[in-house]
């Protein structure tokens, strides 16, 4: 009985090593396994990290970095600023927000650059990752980058509409009469006068014109006002004044039988003058573009702007129509096109109205030499394909 006890015992001591000897191995083999998963996430984990490093640092070259200067005035829509500053070819799948001085511009819109100084752009892409290490994932890689712009305003404003004047002693002259400044971007502007005139007193005056833009820039231009003793005539034992222009409208509308009451009428007038104006300036072998010139320079030296450009106006005095150039020699911009297109019909030039019906400044264009020229009759502007006014 003692010695089956023994071998008993020494069994049980044999199977208890043998559990421990398993669970010694189980555990290093857990370890081991463990340690090998643990490594190979933390492997995984930092291709990952390295991959959204590499993600990131793509996006940042994909903006371009430079700064600009842009000329005041300038517009540029959403494409444009993309297409300035991105690689457009790398930003497939990646979302873009464009601030543009603290203001989002959208698709479809437009930033008009109307301040003098440095102007911010940021561009914040988003691209989003997707990887797996145990279960699928994506994430948002986000960069931002800000960009400095300068707007600066080079262009000095323009002055139309002036022109030497002469006047007799007694006459009243209005010095702004005729006279316009305006800017590109800020449109019409106020300006100055400096000189004056003694009505009073014959000779001659030079009158300066000072025009200043919001931001400063200053144009300056010069033109001098004669003034011509009084010229006396007698007739029938009295002295008086006669009126070159009211013999000119009386002659007009007399000869042609013509009536001012109606548009027609008018128009009958103003053609009849037309014919007559062409047959004085115009000579024999005479270029196109002298012939132009002639007509551009009639209308400027011996026609006065009509300021009020009025509805009322209009219907009173007609300055709107060829017949107020040609016949009473006060228009608008307006009836000076017209007129300078009954002109260039005489003339034998052909010639188109631009902006015609519009609320806005009026010109003509004529056909020279195969190419349409600017014929601005009230600026005193013959040449160029574009009006400075659309620069």
């Amino acid at each position: 009985m003692k010695r089956k006890d023994k071998k008993d015992k020494k069994i049980k001591k044999s199977k208890k090593k043998i559990i421990l000897i398993i669970l010694l191995i189980v555990t290093i083999l857990v370890l081991i396994l463990g340690g090998i998963g643990y490594y190979l996430y933390h492997d995984k984990l930092k291709k990952v990290n390295l991959e959204i490093q590499n993600i990131e640092k793509d996006l940042k070259n994909t903006i371009l970095n430079f700064d600009d200067i842009l000329e005041y005035g300038t517009s540029w829509s959403y494409e444009e600023f993309l297409n300035k500053y991105l690689k457009t070819e790398e930003i497939d799948d990646i979302k873009i927000k464009l601030t543009v001085d603290s203001e989002e511009l959208k698709e479809d819109s437009e930033y008009l650059f109307d301040t003098v100084g440095e102007i911010k752009v940021k561009f914040e892409l988003e691209k989003n990752y997707k990887y797996k290490i145990i279960k699928e994932k994506t994430a948002k890689i986000k960069v931002s980058k800000e960009l400095k712009l300068k707007v600066e305003d080079t262009k000095s404003p323009e002055i139309t509409g002036y022109k030497d004047k002469t006047i007799t002693v007694g006459d009243k002259i209005d010095l702004k009469s005729g006279i316009k400044a305006s800017d590109l971007v800020d449109g019409e502007l106020e300006f100055k006068i400096d000189g004056t005139v003694d009505t009073k007193k014959a000779g001659t005056y030079k009158i300066k014109i000072i025009a200043t833009d919001k931001n400063g820039n200053e144009t300056t231009k010069e033109f001098t006002v004669t003034v011509k003793e009084k010229k006396t005539t007698t007739s029938s034992g009295s002295k008086g004044t006669t009126s070159k222009k009211s013999s000119t409208s009386n002659k007009s509308s007399s000869s042609s039988g013509s009536s001012t009451s109606t548009v027609a009428g008018r128009l009958s007038l103003a053609k009849a003058e037309a014919k007559r104006v062409v047959a004085k300036i115009i000579k024999p072998g005479m270029s196109d573009y002298d012939k132009a010139y002639a007509i551009m320079m009639y209308i400027y030296e011996n026609v006065d702007v009509q300021t009020n450009q009025s509805a009322e106006a209009y219907k009173k005095n007609y300055g709107n129509e060829a017949y107020a150039a040609l016949v009473l020699k006060i228009a608008a911009c307006s009836g000076r096109c017209k007129a300078v297109t009954l002109l260039c019909d005489a003339a034998g030039l052909k010639s188109q109205h631009v902006n015609k019906d519009l609320w806005t400044h009026q010109w003509n264009k004529v056909l020279i030499d195969g190419k349409w020229i600017i014929l601005d009759s009230q600026a005193g502007i013959l040449g160029g394909e574009k009006h400075p006014l659309e620069e």
